[in-house]
């Protein structure tokens, strides 16, 4: 899940222009103020707990890629 995470943190701060290695909080701010997402929101799906299964893993890589989508979206 922390390489999910990671590599999605690194693709979207990239996209969003945040330069090298952002502090958690500038990447929330500029995803959550790209997408119709709360910040609350975008920290737990980018910086949350670990999931308990394989199924919450697979839902977390799914909500990842939702969300990489959203941010790139015109």
């Amino acid at each position: 899940a922390e390489l999910l995470r990671a590599a999605t943190r690194e693709r979207l701060a990239s996209a969003l222009g945040a330069g090298p290695s952002p502090a958690p909080a500038a990447v929330v701010s500029l995803v959550s103020r790209r997408t119709p997402r709360d910040p609350a929101g975008v920290a737990a799906l980018l910086y949350g707990a670990a999931p308990p299964d394989d199924a919450a893993l697979v839902r977390l890589a799914d909500d990842l890629d939702r969300l990489e989508r959203e941010v790139r979206r015109p």
